[in-house]
């Protein structure tokens, strides 16, 4: 059975990412991997845990060319390098009929003190848990401390169960195990756990995978009404982090799916997002002379969200050391330019840090081109050189890779009105407000900005009111004192006020 996979894989120790065609460690580093390599990867992942013979390897890799058995033995020998695999324990051979690719376990690639392991089993009981206590509202406990992190914290997926035999519950499950996991996969903050066919058809009670964070769901029919409940547990106590539910009517089971998956995806991914948050607090715990490079990574921008010059140099300082320690690290990088385009705005040395928040941008995304938040950055910085088109470029890009994550839309409708498109910039800005009603502060700016280029003075100046005083920036002071002065002007009066922003 061909199976779909999402944009990443955590196996064996190292990366498999699709969308970029390569192996890589948790750092970012590329593991060397020559095309015909890789596509046998991938192929084998797509088949992982049956028997693959020669003659079908060879057509997958190479069609419709006659190639030798010396060329597909060189190809082998070239993934087990790639993922660590000298013993052959995960791609094996068998001999006179071909390969078998098996995942005993999905390992993260950091070398981590201590494995932590969880039972299918346990997460299915604390499923049940959740539907017989009917749970109707949201609720999260204090976040499990976790392992020490060298990358985003790795998120088993458990496939959404049907409960009660309702057809509809069951299309609706059957729709969001096959196309809701690749869209988690698409997010930067963690990373997706694959065990053979169990990301995609469920896996058996007692299987063991070293993950920090288990994502679940069911759906039942209530009334009138589906019911979608997902949940978050700690892998080594079945506690429940996080749990919310959705009642909707099932006369558009995709539209019900997309509508949950854009919430889930958004709940749990960003800058503000849960796991973030639950790696952020384990890393407090931590003694200072023991932060890795992702810790510190974490906390600098737990600093930058604060939105003040006393915290925005701290961020700096701790991204800046989190660079030196790992120079791979992409979102180090994103936040630093983030960084230091806050201290531009709070009015610290404009011109040098606009040029240091451009050359960590440009780091950002020859490091990592499919990264989105990278070139939402990156566009952020060409717009201060002037270069409106690259920046409405770069937005785009970052929009295309990611059309339903809050901190891109958020950072795109700060910014639309700079290249004529303010009013498709408020939209953006209402939707992801939809996606997270409690936004974090950072976005507030943006949102702020959005509004008061189409002239809904009232909400932008509601946004600025969200902030403390410390929190003012040039821009919000000015985008504060226009709007206020706007609401009592003549329409032509609001019109040369808008321009003046653009």
């Amino acid at each position: 059975m061909n199976l779909p996979v999402p944009r990443t894989i955590a196996v064996n120790g190292v990366i498999v990412d699709f969308a970029g065609g390569f192996v890589r460690d948790r750092a970012g580093r590329e593991i060397p991997l020559r095309p015909q390599a890789f596509s046998l990867l991938k192929y084998l992942l797509q088949n992982a845990d049956r028997l693959v013979t020669k003659d079908e390897l060879m057509k997958a890799v190479w069609p419709g060319v006659f190639v030798t058995d010396d060329s597909l033995v060189q190809c082998v020998r070239d993934v087990r390098r790639a993922i660590g695999d000298a013993d052959q324990s995960v791609l094996k051979a068998v001999p006179k009929r071909g390969y078998r690719f098996t995942i005993p376990a999905v390992v993260t690639p950091s070398a981590r003190a201590a494995k932590t392991g969880w039972k299918m089993g346990a997460v299915a009981a604390s499923v049940l848990a959740l539907i017989a206590f009917g749970l109707a509202w949201s609720f999260a406990r204090p976040p499990a401390a976790l392992r020490s992190l060298d990358g985003p914290p790795v998120v088993a997926v458990v496939p959404f169960t049907s409960v009660g035999g309702d057809e509809a519950a069951q299309k609706l499950a059957l729709k969001m195990n096959h196309g809701f996991p690749t869209k988690l996969a698409e997010l930067r903050e963690f990373q997706i756990a694959l065990r053979g066919s169990a990301f995609a058809f469920g896996a058996n009670p007692g299987e063991m995978l070293d993950v920090d964070l288990v994502l679940g769901g069911s759906i039942d029919r209530e009334g009138d009404n589906l019911r979608i409940t997902a949940h978050l547990i700690d892998p080594r106590t079945g506690g429940v982090l996080w749990s919310e539910q959705w009642d909707r009517r099932d006369d558009d089971i995709s539209a019900i799916k997309h509508e949950v998956s854009e919430r889930i995806s958004n709940r749990l991914g960003g800058s503000g997002g849960l796991i973030l948050e639950t790696a952020r607090t384990a890393a407090r715990l931590k003694a200072p002379d023991r932060l890795t490079a992702y810790e510190l990574y974490l906390l600098g921008t737990a600093k930058l969200a604060r939105i003040n010059r006393a915290d925005a140099e701290e961020a700096i300082d701790l991204l800046g050391r989190s660079a030196e320690r790992d120079p791979g690290l992409v979102r180090t990088w994103v936040e630093l330019s983030l960084a230091h385009g806050l201290m531009a705005d709070l009015g610290v040395e404009p011109e040098r840090n606009r040029m240091a928040a451009a050359d960590a941008a440009e780091r950002a995304v020859s490091l990592e081109p499919t990264d989105p938040k990278a070139h939402a950055v990156l566009g952020i910085s060409l717009r201060y050189r002037g270069e409106i088109a690259r920046t409405r470029s770069e937005l785009d890009t970052a929009l295309a890779m990611t059309p339903d994550a809050f901190d891109i839309l958020a950072l795109y409708a700060g910014w639309a009105s700079s290249f004529g498109e303010a009013q498709r910039g408020a939209e953006m800005a209402d939707r992801a407000v939809r996606l997270v009603p409690d936004f974090p502060d950072w976005s507030a700016k943006q949102f702020s900005n959005a509004y008061f280029m189409v002239g809904r003075y009232e909400d932008a100046v509601g946004m600025l009111d969200r902030l403390s005083p410390d929190n003012a920036t040039l821009s919000t002071r000015a985008t504060r004192a226009a709007a206020l002065a706007a609401l009592s002007q003549d329409k032509g009066s609001q019109e040369v006020g808008r321009s003046a922003f653009r």
